[in-house]
């Protein structure tokens, strides 16, 4: 099995995958909290250091670099400092920023984080504050002439939907839909405007709000909520993140794949664990793979990102590296579509 997978990481090398989705600034602030302020009863934090990191829609795309592929990114920044920053992290990459439209009246979106600790102890988030403008201020005729750009000769789009207007459902069924080109969904709030796409991959509170039901341990209706929705959407295949329980592939006249979380014991940091999912998962896709060999990949991936500090991107290497330990497992489940062929 790991050779097979070994073989399509390789094949999933330069594909062309489009990004389509809100960029977000994530900026960190990092600091010592050894003293207490006079003012108020609150920590005073001492700044050691921060970071910026291209987030959300930017974390995908670092990950479709990170992992082998030639990413196309299309969306929206400021015309401020935060933009421009955002923007030389992508190019610093070697990423076309090309069909990124940079608004001078806009305010780049930014996620800034502050983690706090003492000088022996793991530092640990105190507060996030967002702040940015709404994208969806940008014409959809702006928006849809860079994405039909980015469409020439792609392999794939990953639509990385965060809710901050820059996705236009209406865009989607006019433009990307009748392309016909292979396209996987992740968005936040509004996965049923999605319908024709060709896989999506909700973690598990976002189908949770999609089919208003809570799955808790309820293994049946966790089966009832996505076989629903991958009818409901005309899904050729729906890959379910469910945290410390793994992944959940549905596919119709299939019966469901679980796929328990790779290297539990490593888990430093879940941050951006799907944007490496949808990343790995899309290029596999790409390459050819079938969508079981896809979700295995995305997880070993996943298995990766969550032993790094923050929203990283595992590279290429590293999954193939641990393909090659033969550390890839995977189970059938024991749901089935009612009515549907066995596997």
């Amino acid at each position: 099995m790991n050779e097979t997978l070994i073989a399509w990481l390789s094949a999933a090398k330069g594909k062309r995958i489009v990004v389509w989705g809100d960029l977000v600034a994530d900026h960190t602030v990092y600091g010592d909290t050894s003293r207490i302020s006079r003012e108020a009863p609150v920590l005073i934090l001492e700044k050691e250091w921060d970071s910026l990191t291209p987030g959300c829609a930017g974390n995908a795309i670092m990950n479709v670099a990170s992992l082998g592929g030639t990413p196309v990114p299309v969306g929206i920044v400021g015309g401020d400092e935060m933009g421009k920053r955002l923007l030389g992290q992508l190019e610093d990459r070697d990423v076309d920023t090309s069909y990124i439209r940079t608004d001078p009246a806009l305010e780049t979106a930014i996620k800034m984080r502050v983690l706090a600790g003492g000088l022996h102890t793991v530092k640990q988030q105190v507060i996030r504050i967002d702040s940015g403008s709404d994208y969806g201020a940008v014409s959809d005729a702006k928006m849809g002439q860079n994405l039909k750009a980015a469409l020439r000769g792609a392999d794939a789009i990953i639509v990385s939907d965060y809710g901050l207007g820059t996705v236009r459902p209406r865009l989607f069924a006019s433009i990307v839909r009748k392309r016909s080109i292979l396209s996987v969904i992740d968005s936040r709030h509004s996965l049923d405007q999605f319908a024709g796409a060709t896989s999506a991959t909700p973690n598990e509170p976002e189908l949770e709000e999609l089919a208003r039901v809570s799955i808790g341990d309820e293994e049946e209706v966790l089966e009832e909520a996505a076989r629903e929705t991958l009818r409901g959407l005309g899904l050729k295949a729906l890959l379910v993140t469910r945290g410390k329980r793994g992944m959940a592939l549905f596919e119709p006249r299939k019966r469901r794949l679980d796929i328990p979380v790779s290297r539990t014991q490593d888990i430093v940091d879940v941050t951006g664990a799907g944007d490496t999912v949808i990343a790995m998962y899309t290029l596999g896709l790409a390459a050819g793979a079938a969508f079981a060999e896809a979700a295995r990949l995305a997880n070993v991936a996943a298995g990766l990102a969550v032993m790094k500090l923050g929203a990283a991107a595992p590279g290429v290497g590293e999954v193939g590296a641990v393909l090659e330990g033969g550390r890839a497992v995977s189970r059938p489940g024991c749901g089935g579509e009612r009515g549907g062929l066995g596997k």
